[in-house]
């Protein structure tokens, strides 16, 4: 009896099938693999989005009424910025025997609900603040720095301004007063956003640019942006009206590994009470 075996040709037709088959097990593994890196790439590039979003919207609406700016459109190449500076909100409420005239003393009665802390000596507290200018200017009329905080019994502090001839311009038709503290700035540079806090008042809106945070090193909230490459100012502001509140647009555009693009579009409306 003769015994049996593969011959070459067998041989190599089975050597070939497995090549083929392996070729296919290789390439759709590969491509869940891929689908698997975009997919995490995609969630990554949203849940960012979403954070810095929700981080600048939830900001702006707690920000004083009338002081969100935005830097002259400044776009066209990856180096360009665009800058939404506001002032944060430290606490708001009512005022009483608040200083309009000469011979009234540099005191206030302030009374409000809110938990809130220490006012600080660099804080500004605006009555009446209806622009953007009454907001930052140097000789605004609308504002004035505390001093010390005199007296705190339980929702009514007693408040002694920093100047001895301290005045308000003008009343509150709902006698609100704001306390502002120090500006924070969002910045787009390049394909990056980042926050800026703690560096101080200035007439003129800073921007990383012209070394006006010199100092200050800015917190990345987020990377991918493609606002600037594609020629589109990522921040708007509509002004207060009688009949419209202050309204900033944010127009965030995200890019992913795979170069597709997460649009954004949103407005925060920050209601006008004076």
């Amino acid at each position: 009896m003769r015994n049996r075996g593969f011959t070459l040709v067998e041989l190599v037709i089975v050597i070939l099938l497995l090549a083929i088959i392996a070729i296919f097990s290789f390439q759709f593994v590969g491509f869940g693999s891929q689908m698997f890196v975009s997919g995490a790439e995609r969630v990554r590039v949203l849940d960012q989005s979403r954070f810095v979003i929700e981080r600048l919207t939830r900001e702006l609406r707690n920000s004083v009424p009338n002081s969100a700016r935005v830097t002259p459109t400044n776009i066209g190449n990856n180096t360009a910025t665009q800058c939404l500076e506001f002032v944060p909100t430290r606490v708001a409420g009512t005022y009483y025997d608040a200083p309009f005239r000469n011979n009234q003393p540099n005191t206030l009665t302030f009374v409000s609900l809110a938990n809130w802390s220490v006012i600080e000596v660099t804080d500004r507290l605006y009555i009446y603040a209806t622009r953007t200018n009454h907001v930052y200017a140097n000789n605004s009329n609308r504002y004035e720095q505390v001093n010390a905080q005199t007296t705190r019994s339980g929702n009514v502090t007693e408040l002694t301004l920093a100047s001895s001839n301290a005045r308000y311009g003008q009343r509150s038709p709902r006698q609100r007063l704001y306390i502002g503290r120090t500006p924070v700035s969002y910045c787009v540079e390049g394909q990056n956003i980042y926050r800026y806090a703690n560096y101080g008042w200035s007439q003129q809106q800073p921007t990383p640019a012209n070394g006006r945070f010199a100092g200050v090193t800015g917190t990345l909230m987020g990377n991918g942006l493609a606002n600037l490459v594609n020629n589109a100012p990522a921040f708007q502001v509509d002004e207060t009206t009688l009949l419209q509140n202050n309204i900033v647009h944010l127009f965030l555009q995200f890019n992913s590994i795979d170069n597709e693009q997460l649009f954004f579009s949103q407005e925060v409306h920050i209601p006008n009470a004076p």
